[in-house]
């Protein structure tokens, strides 16, 4: 079985092999997000991370396992995302 490095370091030559990273980590990063935030915004929050992961794959520091990685940027996405729902929610109890 191939480390999360290894299989990054393939997608910078074949971009499809990203595709394991997210199958192997992204039940996680959705439950990580949905514990935070409405399960509609966390199904937003795992897409992005993955985007933004896959955006920055060559910035990646190496280590054999990325979810750490990936959780980090699920993070800053929920705080991006948190003050807007919170908004959201507000709207629909004012009178």
């Amino acid at each position: 079985m191939s480390t999360d490095n290894e299989i990054i370091e393939r997608s910078r030559e074949s971009p499809g092999a990203f595709a394991e990273v997210f199958d192997r980590h992204a039940r996680t990063v959705h439950r990580y997000a949905a514990r935070r935030l409405d399960a509609g915004v966390a199904d937003d929050v795992m897409s992005e991370t993955f985007l933004v992961a896959f955006e920055r794959r060559t910035a990646f520091d190496g280590s054999a396992n990325a979810l750490p990685w990936l959780l980090g940027i699920a993070t800053n996405l929920i705080k991006k995302h948190a003050p807007l729902e919170a908004r959201a929610w507000k709207g629909n109890f004012q009178c």
